[in-house]
């Protein structure tokens, strides 16, 4: 398939980088009954992870914690950036009611360039977007700007934006925008006696569909009921999923994201050590 062309100098956000080290990185909300955003980058860090995620919103009081890049000053935002740099790299999850649908509210576009600027400030290299696309086969003008609208401020603060997509992967390239691509949330694809996966055959299929456009994964179990849960403790085919990645050349981290109530740390732990384990095993 065609590349994404050139990158801006100094802007390492390859999904296929050099190193062929597994990068297992963790989503911070709450970690055990740690809300502490400083104290969670800590055990992250401590636990062997690689990369880190977190959602760039205040959370909920006693449930799970963000930062709210309002609330978030220049020397905020350089503290934070110094905080994150022992990791290789980090992930931003956008608000969950800042939705990209075919007809986006000017103030969530507004909201979402907000993020992004946060994002490129603090040092992210993804900004994970929640989204609804338009029914297949249609042209929504007004999604199509959107989109274009969110590519040039990605751009601009030097990072990437990663769709979350639940079905509709083929707009990514209709047309194929540099700076956009997929954040694949492989327990949602399990939903809904897998439809996300289906059309593609299994979930190794739509790894390989998406190929380039892959910008970061979200992982977590499902046993279909709930979703969130320890990695190895569903009916997701994670080999599957890993044979996928080895087969793109994906380089790029695998993000845990785990629901606190789900799943304690020490669940956490065994979730990285699972998918390590998988991926050695295929070598």
């Amino acid at each position: 398939m065609a590349g994404i062309g050139a990158l801006p100098s100094g802007l390492a956000f390859a999904n296929k980088e050099s190193s062929s080290a597994l990068k297992v990185g963790f989503m911070v909300w709450r970690i055990g009954d740690t809300l502490d955003f400083d104290k969670q980058v800590e055990w992250v860090a401590n636990a062997g992870f690689e990369s880190i995620s977190f959602h760039s919103s205040a959370g909920q009081p006693g449930k799970w914690r963000g930062v709210e890049p309002a609330t978030a000053d220049a020397t905020e935002r350089q503290r934070i950036k110094r905080l994150l740099s022992r990791f290789t790299g980090y992930e931003i999850h956008a608000p969950f009611d800042a939705v990209v649908r075919p007809e986006t509210p000017e103030p969530v576009l507004k909201r979402l360039e907000e993020v992004l600027a946060f994002a490129g400030d603090v040092g992210a290299r993804i900004v994970t977007v929640h989204v609804e696309a338009p029914c297949r086969g249609s042209f929504d003008l007004c999604w199509q700007k959107a989109l274009d609208r969110l590519d040039a401020a990605a751009a601009k603060a030097g990072v990437r934006i990663g769709l979350e997509f639940n079905s509709g992967f083929e707009w990514l390239r209709h047309p194929r925008r540099q700076y956009i691509g997929a954040t694949l949330d492989v327990g949602h694809m399990y939903q809904h006696d897998g439809a996300g996966y289906r059309p593609y055959g299994t979930l190794e299929g739509l790894v390989k569909f998406l190929d380039e456009v892959l910008f970061h994964l979200h992982v977590h179990d499902y046993d279909g009921k709930n979703d969130h849960i320890e990695v190895g403790t569903g009916r997701i085919d994670f080999d599957g999923m890993l044979k996928g990645l080895d087969a793109i050349g994906y380089r790029g981290a695998l993000c845990l994201e785990l629901n606190p109530d789900r799943c304690p740390p020490d669940g956490v732990r065994r979730s990285a050590a699972f998918l390590r384990k998988h991926a050695a095993a295929l070598k």
